[in-house]
């Protein structure tokens, strides 16, 4: 260090309007380096940021700002640079007298006397450690909005209709389908509004606006790759009203349940009324020819046989037909009667009634899987199809079962995968019609890291109207499917992100393919 570091700036410090400047600022740190490096003058705002008194920090050098670790650009170099290149700048941390650390914003000019001999160096700090720390927050906060609108399929919308002005979150962006720096206009976004829902969503808003009511509605949106999503979308007005801002959610999987549920309410009410109809005009043509019974005709042991059968039935229908109820005491009544005709008549009885419980049962076993989350992991079609054939071999052993291993891979849930694969089975059996029948499964690799699954009979055929319903995804009221069938394999198969189409095979009968992503998709 110079012995008299004062002479040498006396050029800059002869000014005393200049000096007492420097001396009075306290935002910076507004310093003088001899040309070595060690610190010459101090002024306030270097108190107040490195935290020396005057006497403390005159003649040290330069390098007792900065951190042992010797974290970015040494002294010596910042020094070097500044002396070559007339001057240096940079944002760095450094440390202060009681070892905190602040982020600092330096520059440092070199300066020379007239005939270019370096002088010394004056240093301007900054700190700027607020700004960093308020930016740093900013961005965890906007990492944490991001991640949270991830998590819960959620986005955020704001619209200035004073300036026609759109703000949209990553969030919303990502519902919609458009990459997170896409701008949108108002009139852009509108056309991403499902045709049918544009009186919905421009009444909501207009009425946030005029009235100040906010709103919480349910509309379609069309996204920039042709899906259609279902989404609740949350709105209220500022104060002026001239700003309406909200949220928006997708609700496309509970949508979809509700479709599932509604089809399968109207399936099951639908069959239970068919079948109970069935049930209740045997059961009164049963009890007529019961009351003109006057004679005797059965053993004890039929009777009580007789006695137990119809106990039963009136036990299954129970609380449904109240005439059910007396055809034991119509039994112990009868003297004569047409046994063939009785049996006959119960034996329907007893079908449709057994037709009521499996659709019940079918319809719990349907509702469990619905209610569950699409757990995805491999399952092996080959696996499902042997314990689908062992079973229906034992159960209808007149049908021809044949299996054609594949050692194929799916990527779907096991339960679900197997309660579709039983209902394509179970439909082609018990439809066909056929004398020998013949259902065929098999399983093949597709390309684009896909698998068809096939199952063909040699039956009838499957109804138009049920290849319309699977076709169009939904019901009508116009258009019902007959049962639950095909709907479970569609919704089973479509939520594992697979497709099922249905052809007729050039001989008789059909050809149904379901197609699954394997577990490298």
């Amino acid at each position: 260090m110079s012995d008299e570091p004062v002479g040498l700036f006396e050029h800059v410090e002869a000014d005393l309007i200049l000096r007492e400047f420097f001396q009075e600022v306290t935002e910076y740190a507004i310093f003088l380096l001899d040309a070595d490096g060690f610190v010459a003058t101090w002024n306030e705002g270097a108190k107040r940021i490195k935290g020396y008194e005057r006497d403390e920090i005159i003649g040290r050098h330069l390098s007792v700002f900065y951190p042992d670790e010797g974290d970015g650009t040494s002294p010596e170099t910042v020094l070097s640079i500044a002396e070559s290149e007339g001057s240096y700048e940079e944002k760095g941390w450094r440390v202060r007298k009681d070892g905190s650390r602040i982020l600092a914003h330096v520059t440092v000019r070199a300066l020379n006397d007239d005939a270019g001999e370096l002088k010394g160096f004056t240093k301007i700090v900054r700190d700027v450690t607020e700004t960093y720390e308020y930016r740093q927050e900013l961005e965890r906060s906007r990492d944490r909005l991001e991640r949270t609108e991830q998590l819960a399929d959620i986005g955020g919308w704001e619209v200035d209709y004073e300036t026609d002005d759109l703000q949209l979150t990553d969030g919303t962006k990502r519902l919609v389908d458009i990459p997170p720096d896409a701008e949108l206009t108002l009139d852009e976004l509108r056309d991403h509004f499902h045709e049918d829902d544009h009186e919905i969503i421009d009444g909501a808003i207009e009425g946030a606006r005029t009235d100040g009511e906010p709103f919480d509605i349910e509309m379609r949106v069309v996204t920039a790759t042709g899906r259609t999503r279902w989404v609740q979308v949350r709105g209220e007005p500022t104060g002026d009203r001239m700003n309406v801002r909200g949220a928006v959610r997708d609700i496309s999987d509970r949508k979809e349940r509700e479709e599932r549920l509604m089809v399968l309410n109207r399936v099951l009410r639908h069959n239970l009324r068919n079948n109970l109809n069935i049930v209740s005009g045997y059961a009164r043509e049963l009890r007529r020819d019961l009351d003109g019974v006057d004679i005797p005709a059965l053993g004890d042991d039929d009777h009580k046989r007789l006695h137990e059968t119809l106990e039963n039935i009136s036990e299954t229908t129970k609380g449904i037909d109240t005439e059910l109820r007396t055809l034991d005491k119509l039994v112990d009544a009868a003297s004569k009667f047409s046994a063939d005709a009785m049996v006959s008549k119960t034996n329907r009885i007893i079908e449709n009634a057994d037709g009521l419980m499996a659709t019940g049962e079918k319809a719990r076993r349907f509702e469990s899987v619905v209610k569950e989350d699409a757990d995805r992991r491999p399952v092996r079609v080959d696996d499902v199809f042997t314990d689908l054939k062992q079973i229906y071999e034992r159960k209808y052993p007149e049908v021809e079962i044949r299996l054609e291993p594949g050692e194929q891979t799916v990527l779907a849930g096991e339960h679900s995968l197997y309660l579709a694969l039983d209902e394509l089975v179970q439909n082609a059996i018990v439809h066909n019609d056929e004398d020998c029948p013949v259902v065929a499964v098999a399983s093949r690799r597709l390309s684009g890291e896909r698998v068809a699954i096939t199952v063909e009979d040699n039956g009838p055929g499957i109804p138009r109207i049920e290849r319309e319903i699977l076709k169009r995804g939904k019901e009508t009221q116009l258009a019902h499917g007959s049962g639950m069938g095909l709907w479970t394999v569609h919704w089973f198969v479509t939520q594992f992100d697979g497709e099922v189409s249905i052809a007729d095979r050039d001989e008789r009968g059909s050809s149904v393919e379901v197609r699954l992503p394997t577990p490298e998709n």
